[in-house]
């Protein structure tokens, strides 16, 4: 692209150059020079023009740099909060996955550690309300009384817009120690210092009843302020408080649909649910196996003479008894009234034999505690029944009954 002619003191110069030319030329000239001048003003403008427009360009550039720049920062403050946000779910749903996997309580403590573990806290603690859970739970696991958890949860200092949760400095507590562990406190120095999260775990059936309490805790004091969102841990809660529930009542009906409801122990249809299984491997691995039927002596003239109250105790102490002269891995169950059976694996003649004696004993010992060694007395007659590969539960029960029974007409009466 040509540059426009410099029209910097042309029309001097053509006033100067007008008188040299011919007559009747100089009229042209002056036209010719006009139109130069024109040109000039035009290509005057026409750079003010465009260095205006780079001006403003410039301008705009810079803006765009800016805009640029604040939309990189706040880019940046996204992602940090995305990468915030997804490390929160991943914990979250780690956490989540452990809770629906808890199927009995007594492993409760050991998921408490496999979630400190993923939800990477120093101190986690999942308080239990005694009198709902503590039959459920190991023992000496955190179950403080109803009264003395509803206390504590409601001397929390109060959440801002009516929330049911706390979340602040742990020194702000005012039993910081009821809801950390001293292994906690120990195990995390700095921790009364820190910050702290701590919501009620309620019966999702009565929403106003408490069931537990579920804290974490930190030495930072910066982890846990209400400025941070704490929906996430809101809604496990929930789910936690469900799954404490419901794995509870399962273990409920369980419990009521094994055992024998007046003594504890297992009863017939925990015998014949469980029993083949025991047998089974027995075949499986050609080891023996004995199935030992006990029936007392003389327990209707005690339940005659000294009523049903007094022949239930007995009962259960005997039950009692004879839960405490088992193997771990027998089966003692009963069967109704008076009549109990252990089924023994891996149990020749000798062991059976052993055990039989060891049960008499304790019978008589519970006779001679409830003051029934003398009239009418009270023992046991013992049958035993060795098992045969391919032998059902119940064939094994009828067999080591009939020996009970030549037993009982062997022993002398009283």
């Amino acid at each position: 692209m040509e540059s426009p002619p410099d029209t910097t003191g042309l029309a001097d110069k053509a006033r100067e150059l007008e008188r040299f030319l011919p007559e009747g030329r100089q009229a042209e000239f002056r036209e010719l020079i006009a139109g130069l001048l024109d040109i000039g003003a035009q290509s005057d403008r026409q750079r003010d023009e465009a260095a205006a427009a780079c001006s403003s360009l410039a301008a705009d550039n810079e803006r765009l740099r800016e805009r640029n720049k604040r939309l990189g920062a706040g880019l940046g403050q996204l992602q940090e909060i995305f990468r915030i946000n997804d490390q929160a779910f991943l914990t979250f749903r780690s956490a989540l996955t452990l809770s629906r996997q808890l199927r009995h309580l007594a492993a409760l403590p050991g998921v408490v550690d496999t979630l400190k573990a993923a939800m990477v806290v120093p101190a986690l603690s999942c308080l239990l309300c005694r009198e709902d859970f503590e039959a459920f739970v190991p023992p000496g696991y955190p179950c403080p009384e109803a009264t003395c958890l509803s206390e504590a949860l409601s001397a929390l200092p109060p959440a801002d817009g009516g929330r049911r949760i706390y979340v602040g400095p742990v020194s702000a507590l005012p039993q910081p120690r009821f809801f950390f562990s001293p292994r906690d406190i120990a195990d995390a120095p700095g921790l009364l210092a820190g910050s702290c999260f701590i919501a009620p775990l309620y019966d999702k059936y009565r929403p106003d009843r408490r069931i537990g309490a579920f804290a974490l805790g930190d030495p930072d004091p910066g982890r846990y302020t209400p400025q941070k969102g704490t929906d996430f841990l809101e809604h496990f809660c929930e789910v936690l408080s469900g799954d404490l529930l419901h794995v509870k009542i399962h273990e409920e009906l369980a419990r009521q649909r094994d055992s024998d409801a007046l003594t504890g122990i297992p009863n017939r249809a925990y015998l014949r649910r469980n029993g083949p299984a025991l047998l089974s491997l027995a075949a499986r691995k050609g080891s023996p196996a004995a199935l030992l039927f006990c029936d007392l002596d003389r327990f209707k003239a005690v339940n005659d003479l000294f009523g049903h109250e007094t022949g239930d105790a007995v009962l259960c102490d005997v039950a009692r008894a004879m839960a405490g002269r088992v193997r771990a891995y027998d089966l003692l169950a009963r069967l109704g009234g008076d009549e109990f059976v252990v089924l023994m694996p891996d149990a020749g003649p000798q062991e059976a034999a052993v055990m039989a004696k060891r049960l008499r004993a304790c019978v008589a010992q519970v006779a001679r505690d409830r003051g029934l060694s003398g009239s009418p007395g009270l023992s046991v007659s013992i049958g035993v029944a060795a098992y045969v590969p391919g032998q059902s539960i119940d064939d094994l029960t009828r067999q080591a009954d009939a020996a009970m029974y030549a037993d009982k007409r062997a022993s002398p009466t009283p």
